[in-house]
């Protein structure tokens, strides 16, 4: 329902029509309370250190946006904004914990006041709230990995979350359940990074590759594309899911050079559901499924892209020097027959482009099988 703004701020409206947003699954002990009226001047707001949600700040195009937006009337479907009540001794009582860009822009349209669900709850807990309000598809800046990444090391820097690989993983699924896994998987790697979380799993970000590279590998290799001098070839490096994005570049570099390239990959975060090993057959898994398609439109074979192997990352099973090599024999021999069943049309593409678990142990010998 869309509402002017003297019609919401008059005597008739009952606040408690408005939404009341649920952050149990934060913590049962966070308490939300009803919408009520407050006038700004009562509000503390301070957009430089007020929400360590958002790192950057508020975009004044984004404040413009939602001026405009406001000017034609609020959407009473739409969460508010938050404040904590700090006490009577304070000329303004009440602080904002997030709702800043809204609060920005309506003040700039001269309203004297709006509603807000003021909250209880511990630092800890505002800061995950905060977070995950980002999170919500309102007509805001959304979250972005680093300001989580920043929230999260300060908790376990002051000791407010345990540095414990498990804890914090659990911690990122429990806050941020909407949240692709690609993206956790980034953020958990980065906080492991940063703060020095002892890990049962190696997660690799840009900087660690190149660490790796520098401290560990006992060849190099190149990243993003780079030509290789002596291996005469262009280097790759991808995540679980990247190989698509790395087989469209390297044929573009073969059509334009007429050189071949190689990709190393890693995968995401490892759990119960998604094991190291099943993450290593799935990247074989879409490196297949990439050659019988290209074979299926083209009517041809053409290895342009070498699936070279994995970055180490189970500790105190892989080896750290070098990366987890695929038997490239086997890999081909799989391929072709694979291609050779299309040709035949004796099974159907579900299976063609599926690697069984038995394939994938005969490709990595370093699975232990």
């Amino acid at each position: 329902m869309i509402i002017k703004y003297e019609d919401a701020w008059g005597e008739a409206f009952d606040p408690k029509t408005l939404p009341k947003p649920d952050y149990s699954h934060i913590s049962p002990n966070i308490v939300v309370g009803d919408a009520i009226p407050i006038l700004f001047e009562e509000i503390y707001i301070d957009d430089d250190g007020g929400n360590i949600a958002r790192s950057d700040g508020i975009e004044p195009s984004h404040i413009e946006n939602l001026k405009l937006s406001f000017s034609n009337g609020v959407d009473t479907t739409q969460q508010l904004g938050a404040v904590e009540y700090r006490g009577p001794n304070y000329a303004q009582p009440y602080v904002l914990k997030y709702g800043y860009g809204r609060s920005l822009s309506q003040l700039n349209l001269g309203w004297e006041g709006w509603f807000f669900n003021p909250i209880e709850a511990t630092e800890t807990q505002f800061e995950d709230v905060q977070s995950y309000e980002n999170e919500d598809p309102l007509p805001k800046s959304s979250n972005k990995e680093k300001d989580i990444i920043n929230i999260k090391v300060k908790q376990i820097r002051e000791g407010r979350l345990t540095k414990n690989e498990d804890v914090i993983i659990a911690n990122l699924k429990k806050t941020y359940p909407t949240r692709k896994k690609e993206s956790l998987s980034r953020i958990a790697a980065a906080i492991f990074e940063s703060t020095g979380t002892p890990v049962k799993y190696a997660y690799y970000t840009e900087a660690k590759i190149k660490l790796w590279r520098t401290n560990h590998s006992t060849e190099n290799f190149n990243i993003d594309g780079n030509w290789d001098s002596d291996a005469e070839m262009y280097g790759y490096t991808t995540k679980i899911g990247g190989i698509y994005r790395t087989w469209h570049r390297a044929k573009k570099k073969y059509a334009e050079s007429g050189a071949k390239s190689d990709v190393n990959c890693f995968t995401g975060v490892v759990s119960k559901g998604a094991t190291l090993r099943d993450q290593r057959s799935s990247i074989v898994d879409e490196y297949i499924a990439l050659r019988v398609r290209e074979y299926k439109v083209y009517g041809k074979d053409v290895k342009f892209l070498t699936l070279n192997g994995y970055f180490p990352q189970e500790v105190g099973t892989d080896n750290w020097k070098s990366f987890v090599l695929i038997d490239q024999d086997k890999l081909e021999k799989l391929i072709k027959a694979k291609i050779k069943a299309t040709k035949s049309n004796k099974v159907c593409a579900s299976t063609i482009l599926n690697i069984s678990k038995k394939d994938m142990f005969v490709i990595d010998s370093s699975l232990g099988v």
